[in-house]
């Protein structure tokens, strides 16, 4: 199962919210978001990623809408997601101590 490192705070931040009001969905999102990576062949994302944190954000915007713009932050995000799917740093399987 994929896993990222994001406080709800830092979801809150990347669609410019400072209220609390959504912060179950922000996690739910996110939940939907690893699952998207993983049906797409991604299996795992490093430690302090900075990419998986960015197209987090595309995710998140688009499913939000942001700015009335879901449209551009889909493509965007589907073309990190194809980026991702693709580099052998995220499709290598997990090692278990």
């Amino acid at each position: 199962m994929l896993t990222i490192t994001v406080t709800v705070e830092e979801m809150r931040n990347m669609v410019r919210i400072s209220h609390d009001k959504l912060d179950e969905e922000l996690e739910m999102l996110k939940e939907a978001y690893l699952t998207d990576l993983s049906m797409g062949g991604v299996k795992t994302i490093p430690a302090d990623d900075m990419l998986s944190l960015a197209v987090l954000r595309l995710y998140l915007r688009w499913q939000m809408n942001y700015n009335g713009e879901a449209d551009r932050y889909q493509q965007a995000y589907n073309a990190a997601k194809i980026a991702m799917s693709l580099a052998s740093e995220y499709t290598r399987e997990e090692v278990s101590p």
